[in-house]
């Protein structure tokens, strides 16, 4: 990529993480990012098509750095099994709550997920949930491994998250412990 290209897309980055925090992401139109970074739609939209994907980007180190961290947990852990897997569940719903916005705007883009589901990030991610479930799963095949991994993360969503949290009321902590009880055997 060209230095003057890394500079828009680093500059874009910076200017919806800022007016994202400022505001909020659904208050924020591509329009106001281009202003903002003082470059034109053109460029905003040729480095970002809608506002999906230039959330996905915003939201990729966070993505790794949860991933990451969680890994070099499990290297270094001596806890059960259960707890390895509850303290990752543990940490991806603070992610998520801390994220809400950013991956709520992923969620509902139009064509985003079906990139997501096909990339390297999704596949480390599945394999994460995958490696602390396998434990505690019982004698089951790759194939229903990883979909339990799937489904995990399906059940964590956005919006079905933002609902069991806000219209059931459930904490972080009840919410891993219902999960819990779905997938451990």
């Amino acid at each position: 990529m060209r230095k003057d290209a890394q500079q828009n897309r680093d500059k874009i980055l910076a200017t919806a993480a800022k007016l994202f925090h400022d505001r909020s992401v659904a208050a924020v139109s591509m329009k106001d990012i281009a202003a903002a970074a003082k470059i034109g739609t053109g460029t905003l939209y040729r480095n970002y098509p809608n506002k999906s994907e230039l959330c996905l980007a915003l939201s990729f180190d966070f993505i790794q750095q949860f991933i990451t961290t969680s890994q070099q947990y499990l290297t270094e852990t001596v806890a059960t099994p259960l707890s390895q897997f509850q303290q990752v569940l543990a940490q991806y719903l603070a992610f998520r709550e801390q994220r809400l916005q950013l991956l709520t705007a992923i969620e509902n883009g139009p064509t985003i997920m079906a990139t997501y589901y096909q990339s390297a990030l999704y596949r480390q991610l599945v394999d994460l949930f995958k490696r602390v479930l396998a434990p505690i799963s019982g004698e089951i095949d790759v194939a229903t491994l990883t979909f339990r991994a799937d489904m995990v993360i399906a059940m964590l969503k956005s919006d079905s998250y933002a609902y069991q949290r806000q219209q059931q009321g459930l904490s972080q902590k009840q919410i891993s412990a219902e999960i819990c009880k779905i997938m451990v055997r």
